[in-house]
């Protein structure tokens, strides 16, 4: 860090095409590239290429902030001064004017209706609903199955905030959900990756477009269906549609049906891939550490005996705390956050100049992995989530949730409902990961793994003290 002014023009960059700029680069490595760009300092300039300047107005340049004090002031100390930057026609289709994109005094209002419903008691309410989920799951696993963990866990996910969105089963169709959803986060990365696909109107019948459109069509239906039919009905839920319902816009007016429709396909999204994905890089690491599930498995065995994990022994499973903590580490599901722009001209802590209009972007990824604050950054240890440990390193290294005013309202809900499935699952299961597999991160709209990863049960016994959940 440092006292001294770094104007614009002397923040360094990495060699690029001057015509296309970084694009080339992001889309052939995105996440290497990030981590190469650590060597080039504090805050990074990636030129975006004179294509997308002169065809979309956009800025020269994106700025990667490498410091967590720069990060700080970004997301938290001066946010009033940077707003999100524009995303793909695809993202805007998909959550409309949901939380995840609002700004100003409706997204302050959408914070303030949901956080004490996702905070608190509220969420520690929904631990049995979570155990019985991952109980009821397992059961279906048997001695030497293969599974493709990443969709074990999507579709235990998904049951779990179904549930908690509508207060009822997931019926039959859960499977073209998630083929859905899964239709439109590749979308999303395409129109990422690529100026033309952004370009192109999303009614223009291209395959890609028809996909998505035929399988978003039937997330819309059914979300509009279940609102219409708790319209109708008298009878009172403990669910987010309930809570909606009867809630007001910044303005004191009722939500209407596409309001509604937009917070709940957010939540929908967002509070399932992510945690799902979590799930499935943590369970990745502990296979191919046998010393760590070992030493998991002690703390479990003498925190719970023989009943079913509840939010009330999560304090004494500090072990799997730590674990999980790292497996954010390593595999942040939120690899890089909503890209800010600033409003106007702004100095950072490390001395350099933002530009009025200038867009600055953070990954937790690049954080995460950078030796500065994690040495030896690629290796999976628990033991960087010590009290000690935390204590000595800055506060904005470690951002899987994000910061400030639009961190992620259901971070303490993901927490509970990942320790509770990983304590479920890890006290009466053990996995093996299949030979001959390559996994690789792919960064979409999560960090997902880029193909099905294959393990092997093992069975080690149920807790005698809670009946099977069919």
């Amino acid at each position: 860090m440092t006292d001294q002014q770094t104007p614009t023009s002397a923040i360094p960059e990495p060699p690029v095409s001057r015509w296309w700029g970084c694009a080339p680069e992001l889309r052939r490595d995105t996440l290497g590239f990030l981590l190469r760009c650590q060597s080039y300092g504090d805050v990074v300039k990636l030129p975006m290429g004179r294509v997308l300047e002169l065809l979309l107005r956009q800025p020269d340049a994106f700025y990667l902030l490498n410091h967590p004090a720069d990060v700080k002031h970004v997301l938290v100390t001066n946010q009033d001064n940077y707003q999100k930057a524009p995303v793909p026609p695809v993202e805007s289709r998909i959550f409309g004017q949901g939380v995840l994109h609002t700004e100003g005094d409706r997204h302050h209002c959408q914070r303030r209706l949901f956080l004490p419903f996702f905070h608190g008691n509220h969420v520690t309410a929904y631990s049995s609903l979570i155990t019985d989920s991952a109980q009821a799951h397992m059961a279906r696993w048997h001695d030497g199955m293969t599974i493709d963990i990443g969709q074990e866990m999507a579709h235990l996910t998904l049951s779990i905030i179904w549930r908690l969105l509508f207060g009822q089963e997931l019926r039959a169709d859960a499977g073209l959900i998630r083929e859905s959803i899964s239709a439109g986060q590749r979308l999303i990365k395409i129109q990422y990756d690529s100026l033309l696909a952004s370009l192109i109107p999303l009614w223009i019948p291209i395959p890609r477009h028809r996909r998505f459109t035929r399988g978003f069509q039937i997330i819309e239906d059914t979300i509009l269906r279940c609102i219409t039919e708790r319209r109708r009905s008298s009878e009172p839920q403990d669910d987010v549609l309930s809570l909606l319902l009867t809630a007001t816009d910044h303005q004191g007016h009722p939500l209407s049906d596409r309001e509604i429709r937009d917070e709940l396909m957010t939540f929908l999204l967002a509070g399932h891939e992510t945690t799902a994905n979590a799930l499935t890089w943590t369970w990745l690491l502990l296979v191919q550490d046998q010393s760590v599930w070992e030493r998991l498995s002690s703390e479990l065995k003498e925190v719970l005996g023989d009943h079913l994990p509840t939010a009330v022994d999560l304090p004494r499973l500090r072990y799997l705390k730590m674990i999980w903590d790292e497996s954010l580490r390593l595999y942040p599901p939120a690899w890089s956050l909503h890209t800010r722009v600033a409003r106007v001209e702004d100095r950072l802590p490390s001395g350099a100049i933002l530009p009025s209009g200038s867009w600055a972007f953070v990954s937790p990824w690049n954080l995460h992995r950078n030796p500065r604050w994690f040495p030896n950054p690629e290796r999976f240890d628990p033991m960087r989530f010590s009290d000690e440990a935390v204590r000595a390193r800055p506060v904005y290294a470690y951002i899987p949730f994000g910061a400030g005013g639009r961190r992620c309202l259901g971070e303490s809900f993901a927490e509970l409902e990942g320790l509770l499935i990983l304590a479920t699952i890890a006290s009466n299961v053990r996995l093996r990961l299949d030979d001959g597999q390559t996994i690789h991160p792919e960064p979409g709209m999560t960090l997902h793994p880029k193909a099905p990863i294959q393990m092997t049960v093992q069975r080690v016994g149920f807790p005698t003290t809670h009946p099977v959940v069919a």
